[in-house]
């Protein structure tokens, strides 16, 4: 390459490498704001164009986007126009990104949009997208395209093979679509409501004049020979100069911009200069015959003329040259015609009253036959029938919400639960939320785009593009931070970061909440040789508490360490300590008494930092010394950890129990408990399990770590032990060789329990969020009553094949706000199939939550295992079979927006 003949793959290269360095920083404003439209947009899908031609002319791209934005999508055309980036808003849902390209990347980086694709070049963006579904609308000979050359044309190659819809123009063009059987040829098309008839069609007293330049030539009542479009090498100046010569009483309009101006000199050929699209109905409606004078050959056989389809709108004869794609409307007021002699005599005839009668009747009629509707219907239906396609109407929709970001809620495959306190922490916040008008969406790491709802919380993995979190290193905290701000910034309401070191490195551009769950850096690393060492291994956890708009500690100990680090920071947390739900957490009525069995309860996680393997080095001792004593261990743990406890079930039998229960039942394991055990090592705040254990009448052993101390007074209300194995040892002793004490710490841990209530935790935190919010509540609580929002399963036998009856159902209720889960027989490829609202799962794979509706394919019928509402037949028909509630499918959900007349925004 160099500066005079670059070369398409070192500027594709350059542009990419350009956009790449934008997403590396943080989004500007202007990508704040488009973060903020795609939020409050409720839009069928995402459509962009990228940058490839200006605004104006408007050509084939501009008039798809005009059409899906009047069917409901949100479409962005990127105009390379020099100049302050910025956007404008053409019509309702169009929008002209002026030099905003790279911020629009950082809108869409973590969604899936519709890319239209018309110059390969176009792709050095688009392939910085990993969810894009690409368009690719062939409108042109390749060998038109500016930097074309053998690397165009290979990346022309990969893009026919690759995109998802390929449509083109010309039949000409096949020849550059070898591979795709299934494009679609779709010629040019017009607008009719745009364009008026000619000068006979208005009424003598109408005040409709021509425009200011078109008027003296008007006014001298010769007939108007029209031309716009372009005015570049392949319009036949010199054609069009003889006959003007020759026909000094024709006046040619010539309208366009181009090199053609300086090649005719005659004083009946008029150039008006370029002419916005608005304005070329005011000029067309002038001509008395539309002409199409373009030079013959490969190239422009290759062109379906716009401006044809715009002539017959007007109702105007039309003359043009044998290109291929006009050949075959040849008609009586569609003349073809080659040499200046016979394109002058087609003129002439066109001229002739009859022939213009018949093109105003038959134009208009050809003209509301040819409509980018009725083209647009094609294409609306390859998006019905294939399902990739799917995902760009699945989008997650955060606006007004509160987003959480979690490390996890569930594990990393959107498989497993994990009932830890943190957990429970987000639920009872979530019902809060819902309470005073807002939903509440964790987001998570995750190992695909999977997405779940428990106990009506939507939970969302943030992995985007293939990301994983299967390796947890510092370039994994990195992105995924990047990708919770990617889908959330500008949309959610308020971010709330559980833990708050979740906030590093990048933060929110939402107004924030970090929690505190205790200091969960104490770990067995923390050794420090210097300071230095010691800030490189809790820069995330001081940065990401100044990352955070507030804080929240569960605890002081929490608070008093960040005092230390910072004071104001310390002193700027508030602290609002764990609760128990007093009315659920009850003693059983005789809880000072001991049976026949004591049971010893570990209510916790199973695992090292919860004090799992210090609580197994003491089992044999107690259950040796002591024959009336159980064990339980209660919660879920990984299978390393869990076989651990099963080694001591075998040797001891029912002594030891392991199980688990929903949150909704602990209370039950608390109640047939006398002593429960919270001997956490390190990262621990205001415990859950201990607070629901005291409350339930039960004596507490926790160790000195984090905020426990906040909970349990040494020999008060329990009793409070260092973290070692000896410790924990002879604290069950004593209580076990004292019956009198164990009641006395029965007793108190009751009355201590009732001061962290639930209700004293919900008004501490609803102030918090007011403050917060500074009194904004934008959110919808999802209903289970209403449209939008619902959780839709549909059961079939295997992956389906393209079917447009099955993918306008899936499109309505993705449409709508719905997530649509997909359930398949021995289904593989969840992981790439998956996003956002759009879902696929194998049959056996676990729901958290019954669905909203079931439907299933009649010939599984039988099969599905739970209530089915509706049936799909090989047919693509749904018969709806509940009788217990009406139908929420929607027939015919483009009724109001099948053509361009009747469409929205109009």
């Amino acid at each position: 390459m160099d500066a005079i003949h670059p070369d398409f793959q070192s500027v594709y290269s350059a542009r990419q490498s350009e956009y790449i360095r934008i997403l590396q920083g943080q989004p500007s404003r202007l990508a704040l704001e488009l973060m903020s439209l795609l939020g409050a947009s409720n839009g069928r899908a995402v459509v962009v164009y990228p940058e490839a031609v200006h605004w104006e002319p408007q050509q084939r791209p501009h008039h798809w986007l005009r059409e899906m934005a009047r069917r409901g999508y949100l479409c962005f055309f990127c105009d390379p126009a020099e100049g302050e980036s910025g956007l404008r808003e053409i019509e309702p849902r169009l929008f002209a990104l002026r030099g905003g390209q790279g911020d629009l990347l950082h809108a869409l980086r973590s969604q899936s949009a519709i890319v239209l694709c018309t110059w390969m070049m176009q792709m050095a963006w688009a392939d910085l997208l990993p969810h894009k579904i690409v368009w690719y609308d062939l409108l042109d000979s390749l060998e038109f395209f500016s930097l074309y050359d053998d690397n165009m044309l290979a990346k022309h190659r990969q893009l026919v093979r690759s995109a998802d819809i390929v449509t083109y123009s010309a039949r000409s063009l096949e020849r550059f679509l070898e591979n795709r059987p299934d494009a679609l040829h779709l010629p040019n098309a017009a607008f009719p409501e745009h364009f008026a008839g000619g000068p006979e069609r208005l009424p003598p007293e109408s005040d409709d004049a021509p425009p200011c330049d078109l008027e003296p030539i008007a006014a001298c009542g010769c007939p108007i020979i029209g031309y716009f479009g372009a005015l570049e090498e392949w319009f036949d100046a010199e054609t069009i100069g003889r006959i003007a010569s020759r026909r000094p009483e024709w006046q040619f309009v010539l309208i366009g911009k181009g090199p053609v101006q300086g090649r005719i000199r005659s004083d009946n050929v008029h150039f008006l200069g370029f002419k916005e699209y608005e304005r070329i109905s005011a000029y067309g409606r002038f001509f008395h015959v539309g002409i199409i004078p373009f030079t013959v050959n490969g190239m422009t056989d290759c062109v379906s003329p716009v401006k044809f389809f715009e002539y017959a709108a007007l109702g105007l004869p039309v003359v043009s040259t044998s290109i291929a794609e006009m050949i075959p409307y040849r008609s009586e007021w569609v003349r073809i015609a080659d040499g200046a002699d016979a394109f002058e005599a087609a003129i002439e005839q066109a001229l002739k009253p009859d022939v213009r009668r018949l093109a105003k009747e038959e134009g208009a009629a050809f003209a509301s036959r040819q409509q980018w509707g009725q083209r647009f219907e094609l294409v609306q239906r390859r998006f019905d029938e294939l399902p990739k396609v799917w995902q760009a109407f699945a989008n997650d929709r955060p606006a007004g919400k509160v987003a959480v970001m979690a490390a996890t809620f569930l594990d990393f495959e959107g498989e497993r639960f994990y009932s830890g306190g943190a957990e429970r922490y987000l639920l009872d916040l979530s019902r809060l939320c819902r309470r005073i008008g807002l939903e509440l969406v964790i987001y998570q790491y995750g190992n695909y785009a999977w997405r779940r709802r428990f106990q009506g919380v939507e939970v969302i993995s943030l992995s985007r593009g293939g990301q994983h979190a299967r390796q947890l290193s510092v370039a994994t905290v990195r992105i995924f931070s990047r990708l919770f701000r990617e889908q959330t910034d500008g949309r959610a309401v308020l971010a709330v970061f559980s833990a708050y070191f979740n906030a590093w490195p990048h933060g929110s551009g939402c107004p924030s909440i970090g929690i505190v769950h205790g200091v969960g850096w104490d770990d067995p690393g923390a050794r420090f040789e210097d300071g230095i060492a010691f800030w490189e291994r809790n820069r995330r956890f001081i940065e990401g508490a100044k990352s955070c708009g507030s804080l929240v500690s569960v605890d002081t100990n929490s608070a008093n360490w960040f005092q230390t680090i910072d004071y104001e920071l310390g002193r700027g947390i508030r602290v609002i300590p764990n609760y128990v739900e007093i009315a659920e957490f009850t003693p059983r009525p005789d809880y000072t008494r001991t049976g026949d069995r004591i049971v010893i309860l570990y209510p916790r996680r199973l695992y090292s930092p919860r004090g799992l393997f210090l609580t197994l080095d003491i089992v044999d001792r107690i259950l040796e010394r002591y024959p009336q004593v159980d064990f339980h261990f209660v919660g879920n743990g990984e299978a390393a950890d869990t076989s651990r406890v099963d080694e001591k079930r075998e040797k001891w039998g029912d002594r030891i129990r392991r199980y688990n229960l929903p949150m909704e039942e602990m209370a039950k394991a608390y109640r047939n408990a006398d002593i429960s055990l919270i001997p956490t090592l390190h990262s621990e705040g205001t415990s859950l399990s201990c607070l629901e254990a005291m409350a339930c009448g039960n004596a507490v052993i926790a160790t000195r770590i984090g905020g426990l101390s906040d909970l349990v007074i040494h020999d008060h209300n329990g009793l409070l032990i260092e973290p070692d194995a000896e410790s924990l040892h002879e604290a069950i002793r004593e209580l076990l060789d004292r019956p009198a004490k164990l009641a006395a710490l029965k007793r108190q841990a009751v009355k201590v329990a009732k001061t962290f209530s639930k209700q004293r935790w919900e008004r501490n935190w609803l102030t918090v969020l007011e403050k917060a919010l500074g009194g904004k509540r934008e959110g919808r609580v999802r209903n289970d009553n209403a449209d939008g929002g619902q959780w839709i399963e549909i059961y079939l036998a295997e992956t389906p094949k393209p079917n447009p009856a099955l993918g306008s159902l899936v499109l309505n209720f993705l449409e709508r706000g719905d997530t649509v889960v997909l359930r398949m027989k021995n289904f593989v490829h969840k992981r790439i199939h998956s996003f956002g609202r759009l879902q696929w799962m194998d049959w056996g794979d676990r729901s958290f939550s019954e669905p909203d509706w079931v439907f299933a394919g009649r010939s599984v019928l039988e099969e599905v295992r739970r209530p089915v509402d509706a049936v799909w037949d090989e047919e693509g028909e749904w018969e709806w079979i509940s009788s217990s509630r009406p139908s929420p499918i929607e027939r015919d959900r483009r009724s109001s927006s099948a053509s361009s007349t009747n469409a929205q925004g109009r």
